[in-house]
């Protein structure tokens, strides 16, 4: 029944449903008013998705965004995928009554415009709004089968800088951009990571840092010789807001004033890719900074390992795409030894001689 708070000459509704509790004010000083104002709030209680477990696909997006991505570097991604989803599939349909042949229609659509790879991020980002609206809002899940309708792709390319290109790439960038770049290739980090890193992150006296990764999670990672030197370097923003974080950029016409990089904002990828163009170093992204480091090192340690746990990925098979650069390795192996039982060694004179 309704109820009258200290303080207030309104009535108030303040009842539970399912272990839901539902509150708020009748909006009258009438009692029998306010009597029909909590009915229909009753009505709507019984009704509401949190109650049900049916929520449309646009409130499961929703959601998660808000419950999940927001929190994360990827958040303007994640937004950004979902505006896109809600594009082609109808925002009001219960997530509950999606069907396969409303995704191979999506992906189908998109398929038209887009590469393989970003239908398929796509997808996955809706099965992560899905699955975690059946975890935590006790949603109702489709009966869909979403890696059956993605669409093959073709093998990540690696693309590594050669020595040259980058001998040219740091005389075409902007200053205020090259320890930005510089700090990508040496730990591989991805751009939201680096983006996000802060001075709090770093610990000098136990020479490790936190970066922030992809997905939402950390790791602990070494801090060389080299990027230590670098860290010590690099100069601080006088602005509130930004002077916790890492790195910053001289804002144009504005010397004196530094902000945070921010992932496809502000123009700082503008600038790199033209840096790129005037260095005439082509089919190379930013992202390729990480490959670059991959290969480095796996090059110099020959460990796969190794080199998967400082790119933070969680299974070694993930990193086998770097495993190319070993090929040279393999190929010396095979000329030191014979297996047909005849060994081939060179003498002190440089002469091969067989045994």
């Amino acid at each position: 029944m309704p109820y009258r708070p200290k303080g207030t000459r309104y009535w108030h509704y303040d009842f539970q449903v399912r272990g839901r509790r539902f509150h708020g004010s009748c909006g009258t000083e009438d009692y029998e008013e306010a009597k029909a104002v909590e009915a229909g709030a009753r009505v709507e209680a019984r009704n509401a998705p949190e109650v049900t477990g049916h929520f449309s696909v646009s409130q499961a997006l929703g959601t998660y965004w808000t419950d999940i991505c927001q929190h994360q570097p990827s958040a303007r991604t994640a937004r950004s995928q979902g505006k896109m989803i809600l594009t082609v599939l109808d925002g009001i349909k219960p997530m509950s009554d999606l069907t396969n042949s409303e995704l191979m229609r999506y992906v189908a659509s998109r398929r038209a415009t887009v590469a393989n790879a970003t239908v398929n991020r796509e997808l996955q980002m809706l099965g992560r709004a899905l699955r975690h609206m059946e975890k935590i809002h006790g949603a109702a899940m489709p009966k869909i089968d979403l890696k059956a309708v993605q669409t093959a792709e073709p093998e990540e390319r690696v693309r590594e800088l050669s020595p040259a290109e980058q001998k040219r790439m740091f005389k075409h960038l902007r200053p205020d951009l090259a320890p930005f770049v510089t700090f990508a290739l040496l730990t591989g980090a991805r751009l939201s990571t680096i983006t996000e890193l802060r001075w709090s992150d770093i610990d000098h006296d136990n020479r490790r840092m936190t970066f922030r990764l992809k997905g939402g999670g950390k790791m602990k990672y070494p801090i060389s010789q080299e990027i230590a030197d670098l860290l010590v370097t690099l100069p601080r923003s006088d602005l509130p807001t930004h002077s916790r974080y890492v790195f910053t950029f001289e804002v144009q016409n504005r010397k004196d004033q530094r902000r945070k990089i921010v992932p496809n904002g502000g123009g700082i990828m503008e600038d790199f890719r033209s840096a790129m163009a005037a260095a005439e170093i082509e089919d190379f992204r930013f992202h390729d900074l990480r490959h670059t480091f991959a290969t480095r090192l796996l090059r110099h340690t020959g460990n796969l390992k190794l080199v998967s746990r400082l790119l933070g990925h969680s299974k070694v098979e993930t990193t086998a795409r770097y495993a190319h650069v070993l090929d040279g390795d393999l190929a010396h192996a095979l000329d030191s030894l014979s297996l047909m039982g005849v060994s081939r060694r060179k003498s002190r004179s440089g002469r091969k001689k067989e045994y």
